[in-house]
């Protein structure tokens, strides 16, 4: 059954199946899972022992209990982000860099696949041990939003949020790498994620200031600082519309020499 999946996504994506082969491997796995279970117990052992005193009341209190989720939640967001961005970034630039140097990127320029299908492949495969941590921290995630007291909407949403940025992210790398060729390094897209994870850290901090100056019921306010709104849908839809231009620009540039050499 495994060969007959690995024979399907071979046909489909023969470029994923090259850097899933590349990357998969079983030790690589278990660091992989050790590193995020060991991170998700740090982040419930952590916003545990901030209840400290006030422990006594979660017993008692609806809202102490869906505030420590909440905290739980939150963490997760911001850390499973800065991977995404960040690491994401750093592994996609670094690939493409390092196969210009060896030449075996022109290789697979003069190969039958299209410019599509082998960025596509890059994206999903080159950082597929990252994807997996984070789908690891999921069920946690999802599970603390919804003590919480998040709806579905909102959860999708924020799920959503984070895929387009990191898309737009991902996007602008592989363009620059594209570029760069061999000479492409993280430094030179740093400010982009920089920019994007402050931009989005704004977005959540008022809106709880927001409303905590609205007169929100002290429960709820923690939950608002995810609720949709314009600007939150702005955001999406802007990320979305510029990963698609840059998208469009990797696939004109993927068969045109470097601009650096």
């Amino acid at each position: 059954m495994l060969s007959h999946w690995l024979t399907q996504l071979s046909d489909r994506n023969p470029q994923f199946l090259r850097e899933i082969k590349g990357r998969v491997k079983r030790r690589n796995m278990l660091v992989t899972l050790a590193l995020s279970l060991v991170t998700q117990l740090l982040i419930v052992g952590y916003n545990w022992r901030r209840l400290g005193s006030a422990y006594a009341e979660t017993s008692e209190s609806n809202m102490m209990w869906r505030s420590w989720w909440f905290d739980i939640f939150n963490t997760t967001t911001w850390i499973a982000l800065l991977l995404l961005l960040f690491l994401g970034s750093y592994l996609l630039v670094g690939d493409i860099a390092k196969e210009e140097r060896r030449g075996t990127l022109a290789f697979v320029r003069l190969s039958p696949e299209s410019a599509q299908s082998v960025l596509l492949g890059k994206l999903l495969g080159v950082p597929i041990l990252l994807y997996a941590a984070i789908a690891l921290a999921i069920p946690l995630h999802f599970w603390a939003a919804i003590n919480a007291g998040l709806s579905l909407w909102t959860i999708a949403n924020v799920y959503a949020l984070v895929a387009t940025s990191c898309s737009f992210v991902y996007a602008f790398a592989t363009f620059h790498a594209l570029g760069w060729g061999a000479k492409a390094q993280i430094s030179y897209i740093l400010p982009i994620p920089c920019f994007i994870y402050f931009l989005l850290w704004l977005f959540s901090f008022y809106g709880r200031y927001f409303n905590l100056h609205e007169n929100v019921p002290q429960d709820s306010v923690f939950i608002a600082s995810f609720e949709p709104c314009f600007f939150f849908n702005f955001l999406l839809v802007t990320f979305a519309l510029l990963s698609f231009g840059l998208w469009s620009g990797c696939i004109h540039r993927f068969h045109l020499p470097p601009l650096r050499r």
